[in-house]
């Protein structure tokens, strides 16, 4: 007779979040706990083996005209290890000890641009400040209450112990949390902006855009039908909107903020949004840890090999000091 294996068909989320994981992360020292997460996060992805060759796939299809062989294996290095950091601070926000979170963030963030953030946030209409699946955005609603700006942001949770417990912190620093999985989204949405809040939400979830019909956006020099989510908030809102990005700096956290829109330009928030966060991946490629459902979205242009030798730089600063290199 022959046996086989099979890992649970649950995704990195739910397995980073099994609740052995929850009590380590309630009761370990965070070196400790780092070390664990990174050695179960490279088990995870031995063996799920389609999914660690879609993220390599696709980095070396983007990648591979703008490194020398020996970089891109260190950005791929580094890439899997932004995954784990991203879950380790998920883990940390969700079940560490509150008030050791407040005084972690409260001395190591710091925010770049921070004029652009105060003129929006200082007004009485609120703004829309888009994020990406980039750097320490775990941390981005407690940092900013920490700091005095009223937010709200939508997220979809994959687990009822990490809801419960964000929505309890959430309720305590005066955050809105709007449930994806809940009915009435953007009417909430909406509605936390016209209240003055800044409103938080990405535009990298490529499973989650709604599709323009006809126009179309460049992802990494390939051409797909752009999302439209984010011009009906802008253009129902009528707010200024910003790209807040956390980078991870020398142990801290640094939120790199651009001024996107002013709420009265008739543009695409969409595109602008995606083509500056663009910029800042290429220029860290181990912040961004979509790599995987960019491997799915540009599946066909992979499987092709298409190059991307003529996408050109748009939408960031070229003084922007936070591209000075990552260092942990």
């Amino acid at each position: 007779m022959k046996l086989t294996t099979h890992f649970p068909s649950f995704g990195l989320s739910q397995f980073f979040q099994l609740p052995c994981n929850v009590t380590l992360t309630r009761i370990s020292p965070q070196i400790i706990l780092r070390l664990y997460l990174y050695l179960i996060g490279f088990f995870y992805y031995i063996v799920k083996g389609g999914d660690r060759i879609k993220i390599i796939s696709c980095l070396h299809f983007v990648l591979r005209y703008r490194f020398s062989f020996s970089h891109f294996c260190k950005n791929v290095l580094l890439t899997f290890c932004g995954i784990f950091e991203h879950y380790l601070e998920k883990m940390l926000l969700g079940h560490k000890n509150f008030s050791q979170m407040k005084d972690l963030l409260g001395s190591r963030f710091s925010i770049q641009n921070k004029h652009v953030l105060d003129q929006v946030a200082s007004g009485k209409t609120g703004g829309i400040l888009v994020t990406g699946h980039f750097g320490a955005v775990e941390y981005l609603p407690l940092a900013l209450p920490l700091n005095g700006y009223k937010i709200a942001f939508i997220v979809r949770f994959k687990t009822e112990a990490l809801r419960r417990q964000l929505m309890a912190r959430a309720a305590e620093m005066d955050v809105l949390v709007i449930d994806a999985d809940k009915p009435r989204v953007a009417f909430k949405a909406l509605d936390a902006i016209k209240q003055g809040r800044l409103l938080i939400t990405e535009c990298d979830e490529f499973s989650e855009w709604r599709r323009h019909k006809k126009e179309t956006i460049s992802v990494f020099g390939n051409a797909v039908p752009r999302d439209t989510t984010l011009d009906f908030f802008y253009r129902r809102a009528k707010v200024p909107a910003m790209l807040g990005l956390m980078k991870r700096r020398n142990g801290g956290f640094v939120l790199s903020v651009t001024a996107l829109a002013n709420g009265h330009e008739k543009v695409s928030l969409s595109r602008r949004a995606w083509n500056c966060l663009q910029e800042h991946i290429l220029a860290e490629p181990y912040q961004w840890y979509q790599w995987k459902d960019a491997a799915i979205e540009l599946a066909p242009f992979i499987a092709a090999g298409r190059t991307n030798e003529n996408r050109q730089p748009q939408g960031v600063p070229a003084n922007d000091p936070v591209f000075s290199g990552y260092q942990s």
